[in-house]
């Protein structure tokens, strides 16, 4: 998906050319001010369509979801859930004190609290406390992909109420803000910032086409925040040369900048992939 992503960039990155055709010549012979903005195009329509793809995907879907107030037969624990203490047909009343609204955020209170987690239960009327730490929290991090907490969904009679809504624009916000977050984490896996467990990234197991989508849109994100960097051979870097070359009515050798921005590009690419060794 990355070199699709590049693909489109590249493509965007071109268009002014394509739609100016010789005017643009003309417009750089004459040290337009259009030209510094056309360095941007890439940049910009990487996020557009990034945004767009998500708009897309969010809307087109509908929020499916069940509320902890509604799973009156408890929940389902995966084997290091039991470990720690939970038990199947357990209630999940409060994550430190404070009440969960979906079954589906109970995980994620429990990985973004700080600390000590304290999780109040219930089982057949009984409420304890059960006490999460940081190993604890590091062990269910280790394998992202599983769905330790599930709602029992029947019985054997009756079946729990499953509540559906339609997404909102502050639900594409929302997961586009995601995405922006997931692509900072793929750029930069390892800055101190994101030692602690309140910060972490998922990428659930793509099995449709709307989670190529979401990951296309994931990665048009990443080419676009890389080309916030100021080195010649990205947007931003070229949008800066090409502002000098028109304050001083004067081009840099181009054969030079091609070279250097290769170069500024090889550098970019070698530390992404040294950070995620």
């Amino acid at each position: 998906m990355i070199l699709i992503a590049i693909f489109i960039y590249a493509v965007m990155n071109l268009l002014p050319k394509w739609i100016l055709k010789r005017k643009y010549g003309n417009l750089e012979d004459n040290f337009n001010w259009t030209i510094p903005l056309t360095k941007l195009s890439g940049l910009v329509f990487s996020f557009l369509i990034a945004f767009l793809l998500t708009f897309g995907i969010t809307k087109s879907t509908k929020d499916v979801f069940v509320k902890n107030s509604d799973a009156v037969y408890g929940l389902q624990f995966d084997r290091i859930m039991k470990e720690l203490g939970f038990q199947d047909s357990m209630r999940i009343k409060s994550i430190n004190g404070e009440e969960i609204d979906r079954v589906s955020n109970i995980l994620k209170e429990m990985l973004l609290k700080d600390g000590d987690v304290e999780v109040s239960v219930e089982l057949n009327g009984v409420q304890q406390e059960i006490i999460l730490r940081r190993p604890d929290k590091l062990r269910l991090l280790k394998n992202p992909g599983s769905n330790p907490i599930v709602p029992i969904m029947t019985n054997g009679k009756n079946k729990i109420k499953v509540t559906t809504v339609d997404y909102g624009f502050s639900d594409v916000l929302n997961r586009f803000g995601t995405l922006w977050d997931q692509a900072m984490f793929f750029i930069n896996p390892k800055p101190a910032a994101r030692t602690g467990l309140n910060r972490f990234a998922v990428i659930s197991k793509i099995n449709n086409f709307r989670g190529y989508l979401m990951v296309l849109s994931l990665n048009l994100t990443i080419v676009g925040i890389l080309n916030f960097l100021p080195l010649p051979g990205f947007s931003i870097g070229n949008f800066i040369v090409s502002v000098i070359e028109t304050l001083r009515k004067k081009r840099y050798n181009g054969k030079r900048k091609r070279i250097i921005g290769w170069i500024a590009i090889f550098l970019v690419i070698a530390a992404f992939v040294t950070s995620m060794i």
